[in-house]
């Protein structure tokens, strides 16, 4: 039991965990309130998140924040792409849902349109998944992260649907718990990035690899080229 209370025991792990995802969300949630600001305040909930599971040092305030300012110009701009592309979709499928669309040669299409925008729908909250997140931890321009947004997004097609249940489901159940609704973002960010960093990794292996281990690496190739040297000199005085 002592354990258990102890400061590396799983009671304050756990709930330094608990309390770090609730931070996450509140904060994600008060950068987001001008709306306009979502994209900047996602890319900051994905850099921090992202970093966590990797046990990356660092503050969440001082972490969010510094995210937030540096990809604020491409996450806005993200952000405004994907709004007004899932407004004009999701306006059509209304339309064509609750029979607005009365002209006939328009509504003998709907067998093939009302499909075609479900496809694009999906297809942009695909890339929303991973678009937010590679914003956040890499240096690409706007164009190529829609690029590999897309190629991962259906490269790993059940890693994508599986964010998508999740997000789902954290919306769903935010709606029937006004509670959960301040833990949401940061429960979605991180049980999200579990799977987004493992995809990121099959690409860029050395991503979030812990410094010290790099620095004991290098000094392990130093010693290792001063023997080797001292071997050579060796040999060549006998």
């Amino acid at each position: 039991m002592r354990e258990f209370f102890s400061l590396d025991g799983a009671f304050n792990k756990y709930g330094t965990f608990v309390a770090d995802t609730l931070i996450l969300s509140i904060m994600w949630i008060i950068f987001s309130i001008p709306l306009i600001t979502v994209g900047a305040a996602t890319s900051a909930m994905f850099y921090v998140s992202t970093r966590r599971i990797s046990d990356r040092e660092g503050y969440i305030t001082s972490d969010f924040w510094m995210a937030f300012k540096s990809n604020f110009v491409r996450s806005t701009l993200l952000w405004l792409l994907m709004f007004a592309t899932m407004s004009v979709l999701i306006f059509n499928v209304w339309l064509m849902v609750t029979g607005e669309i009365a002209n006939d040669a328009i509504s003998g299409w709907m067998g093939f349109v009302l499909p075609a925008q479900f496809i694009f729908m999906v297809q942009f909250t695909f890339i929303s998944i991973y678009a937010f997140p590679m914003t956040a931890r890499f240096e690409m321009s706007f164009g190529q992260t829609l690029k590999n947004s897309f190629m991962m997004a259906n490269r790993h097609f059940l890693t994508s649907l599986t964010c998508l249940v999740l997000l789902i489901t954290v919306i769903v159940a935010s709606m029937y718990t006004i509670i959960f609704t301040f833990a949401a973002p940061g429960v979605y960010a991180i049980l999200s990035s579990y799977m987004i960093i493992r995809v990121f990794k099959k690409y860029r292996p050395e991503i979030d690899k812990d410094p010290r281990l790099e620095i004991a690496e290098i000094e392990a190739a130093k010693t290792a080229e001063r023997r080797r040297k001292e071997f050579w000199d060796d040999a060549e005085k006998d």
